[in-house]
């Protein structure tokens, strides 16, 4: 099938001054070896490490398209900020932090434009025990609850197609801690044609920067409660 389309990478960016000019060098200069990327997008959300003023420097230095925050926004807003700032036919989204291997992103661009929804499912994870377990017992979750299938439901290295995640964020998003599950399921629910594809997975050095151990009973327990609001919503898809 003939290539002709447009996508936008979008990226989150909070206190990554140890990665952040070594992750976006690498971005750069795969954008310009692939004329489909038409935008590097990144949403930078109150950092207090340098990342903000770095980024400012780099801006103009690389042509990125920077949307910054003075306060702390929170993923998930800063998340659906970014998707909004693009107007590809496709979006792109990724954490920045040194978590992932960058060429990956043609192997996700390379099942375009046949599919709807691409998502990476991180392989040779070393993260801690538990959070590979979580990973587990939530795919099973959500394949019971909802009926759809995916081995990595929240991962954060996927494409979407922009009318799709358009209509997503046109109704209320309930689980802001697991936003991307929530638009796994959505995207799945409306009928997206979508492909998994294994990407690396680099645990990141020093401290985690997922869901602190001591909230993640509460999460669990507010995503059990917001599965009947968002199943509710997916019914009226069918």
């Amino acid at each position: 099938m003939k290539k002709d389309f447009s996508i936008d990478l979008v990226f989150n960016a909070f206190n990554e001054i140890e990665t952040i000019e070594k992750d976006l060098n690498h971005i750069k200069n795969l954008s310009k070896k692939n004329n489909l990327i038409k935008k590097v997008i990144v949403v930078e959300d109150g950092s207090s490490d340098g990342t903000s003023e770095k980024l400012k420097e780099l801006e103009l230095e690389m042509g990125i398209l920077l949307n910054q925050s003075d306060e702390r926004r929170g993923y998930s807003q800063a998340l659906i900020e970014g998707i909004k700032t693009s107007n590809a036919d496709f979006v792109f989204f990724s954490d920045l932090g040194g978590k992932f291997n960058w060429e990956d992103i043609n192997f996700l661009i390379n099942e375009l434009p046949e599919n709807d929804f691409i998502l990476g499912v991180r392989k040779n994870r070393k993260d801690q025990v538990y959070r590979r377990m979580l990973t587990f017992f939530y795919s099973f979750y959500i394949w019971i609850f909802y009926g759809v299938k995916t081995k990595d439901p929240d991962s954060g290295f996927r494409i979407y197609k922009k009318n799709i995640i358009n209509e997503i964020l046109n109704e209320e998003i309930h689980n802001r801690h697991l936003l991307n599950s929530e638009f796994t399921i959505k995207c799945i629910k409306l009928g997206a044609k979508y492909k998994e594809v294994n990407v690396d997975y680099i645990n990141r050095e020093g401290k985690s920067r997922g869901l602190p151990l001591i909230i993640i009973p509460k999460v669990i327990i507010s995503t059990i409660l917001n599965s009947f609001k968002i199943r509710r919503q997916v019914k009226n898809y069918e």
